[in-house]
């Protein structure tokens, strides 16, 4: 309960610092002016990160071939004195590469008082303003970029008098995903709308009034802030920069979304601060947002249902992966465990427990990121800190140097270091147990002899492998490796995870290189023909492994890299139907 709190109180905290008045005041020309996403007003108008509302084809109908779900949507975005937006949105991917949308938008603006002068009694009418939006988006898959079209009718009833006007929106947007950075990796968005830059106008009397041209430039950083065993907590920072009739605005939002499910949001354009929080449970996804203003306090609320998750499960090969998903997720409860224990342990810079315990995750759940992200983080900490011997750090060095060497094997230097740091704190309850342990292990000479035979067959089984990725046999190279996987796996010694660690980069390399060599295949291409001068060896019960490989990352959407895994098992039994029938299913999809 206290991390959730920190959580909110973090997230308030951020959104109270976004107060900077940039650009000047635009100037707005009729309700369009203001769209109907009640993510994006949440989050001071940025576009970008509202991948669950169909409104969002107002500001960018590109973004729709991003959707993950069909989505329906209904809204409501309270005003001024009564007035209101009610707005309707839906999106459908009609194929595998095309979505469709539709919005419909109603300004219904109360009661007005007519009068032909200041003495006659008033008469009250209606009027309504509404608009009506197709869009339709797609990818270039050669360049991965979205593009998409708005084709919008507008109608103004102004009781006496009333007409519409048609408008022509484009935009495209693109997502750069696991952009390496320094310390973690860090998702971008930019994207690109031109909205009415063709256009009818409305004329209402003897003037034809044309509608404003609007250019809008959205840019998103998401980042991690707080892992998960299979998710994370992200961050997301998103500035949209816009130009409607050559007056300039700048919006600024932050989102807090935690276990991919709730999120928390803030922002801020011009003399306005937004906040605002959403929840998507089950099939329903429930938005609140508020904006904070001059003139008066604006609400929204929007409730929408999806359906029809990309990745649906439709054919044999889809029944196959979710079971194969499901049966590799059975133990993931023990995992997590795990995992939430060694980030405590991280939590209180007791590395040597949280090494041991993420190593045997990484190991048994090779296919989580989370844990490789600690993992990767204490190494190099370590690595950085044993690299000085500074008196004012000598207690950190001690450490972090009898660390180095204990997952190096390097015993007699590892307690040489050790004993350093018990004299300073001989409180530290996990130095003591590791001291132990290594003492053990340098007085026992039979175990010194095996830990030196391990190292010599470890090294040679390494060097082999890396030879053969060398000469271009690949798969050789995998067989290597995973045969070193499986040696050190059942071993105990402290270096096991360095010789896991490095057979794992040679695999992952391998497949790549392999991948580049295979050509796609049909059931008419079967065998498939050697294209390097490496011996094809059937391999059944590896084929086998990597097939159920491909799988579980099929079922999880990875349907490149389970493409890979895929090619892979035929190139270890070219005889693997199943395989066969898989790359098949996914060329015809």
């Amino acid at each position: 309960m206290q991390t959730f709190n920190n959580k909110i109180i973090l997230v308030l905290v951020i959104s109270l610092l976004f107060v900077a008045n940039v650009y000047a005041k635009g100037k707005r020309k009729n309700f369009l002016s203001h769209g109907p996403s009640v993510s994006s007003f949440a989050q001071g108008e940025t576009v970008l990160n509202n991948l669950d509302d169909p409104s969002i084809i107002f500001y960018n109908p590109s973004l729709l071939n991003y959707f993950d779900y069909n989505t329906f949507e209904l809204s409501r975005y309270n005003l001024f004195n009564g007035t209101s937006y009610n707005s309707a949105a839906i999106n459908y991917r009609l194929f595998d590469n095309f979505s469709i949308g539709f919005n419909a938008i109603d300004l219904a603006s109360g009661d007005v008082e007519l009068r032909e002068d200041p003495f006659d009694a008033p008469k009250t009418v209606n009027t309504n303003q509404w608009a009506y939006i197709l869009a339709v988006a797609t990818e270039i898959k050669s360049i991965e970029t979205a593009v998409g079209v708005n084709a919008k009718y507008i109608y103004l009833d102004l009781y006496e008098k009333k007409n519409g006007g048609y408008s022509i929106d484009a935009a495209v947007s693109k997502f750069f995903n696991d952009v390496n950075l320094k310390y973690f990796q860090a998702n971008f968005g930019l994207g690109f709308s031109a909205q009415n830059f063709y256009n009818s106008g409305v004329t209402l009397d003897e003037y034809n009034e044309k509608f404003q041209n609007v250019f809008l430039l959205s840019t998103l950083m998401q980042i991690p802030v707080v892992y998960h065993f299979s998710s994370k907590d992200t961050i997301t920072f998103s500035l949209d920069v816009r130009n409607e009739d050559s007056h300039n605005e700048i919006a600024a939002g932050v989102e807090y979304k935690f276990i991919e499910k709730f999120s928390l949001r803030g922002g801020y354009y011009t003399d306005h601060i937004t906040a605002g929080f959403g929840a998507a449970i089950s099939s329903f996804i429930v938005n609140y947002s508020i904006d904070f203003n001059e003139l008066d306090i604006i609400n929204r609320f929007s409730v929408a249902l999806r359906w029809g998750k990309r990745g649906k499960v439709k054919s044999e090969l889809d029944r196959e992966a979710k079971a194969a998903l499901n049966q590799a997720e059975l133990s993931r409860k023990q995992a997590e465990k795990m995992f939430n224990e060694a980030k405590k342990y991280y939590s209180d810079k007791q590395y040597l427990y949280a090494t041991d315990l993420l190593q045997r995750i990484i190991m048994d759940y090779p296919d989580y990121e989370s844990p490789n992200f600690y993992y990767n983080k204490i190494k190099s900490s370590m690595a950085e800190k044993s690299d000085s011997e500074l008196e004012s750090n000598f207690e950190q060095y001690s450490y972090s140097s009898g660390y180095v060497n204990y997952y190096k094997n390097n015993y007699y230097e590892c307690l040489k270091q050790w004993s350093k740091y018990l004299q300073f704190d001989d409180t530290n309850e996990e130095v003591k147990k590791y001291y132990n342990k290594v003492d053990k292990i340098v007085s026992d000479s039979i175990r010194e002899e095996e830990t030196k035979e391990f190292e010599f067959n470890a090294n040679n089984m390494l060097n082999e492998g890396i030879m053969l990725f060398k000469n271009n046999q690949w798969i050789s190279c995998i067989k290597k490796m995973e045969t070193l996987q499986n040696f050190v796996k059942s071993s105990k010694y402290t270096s096991s995870f360095n010789y896991y660690s490095s057979a794992k980069q040679y695999i992952a390399k391998s497949v790549e290189e392999l991948s580049k060599t295979i050509k796609k295949q049909t059931v008419q291409n079967s065998p498939i023909k050697k294209e390097q001068e490496e011996e094809i060896v059937i391999d059944e019960k590896m084929a086998d492994s990597k097939y159920k490989e491909g799988l579980i990352l099929y079922a999880k959407g990875k349907y490149l890299e389970a493409e890979r895994m895929f090619e892979l098992a035929l190139r270890l039994n070219p005889n693997h139907q199943k395989a066969k029938n898989a790359l098949k299913h996914m060329n015809n999809k």
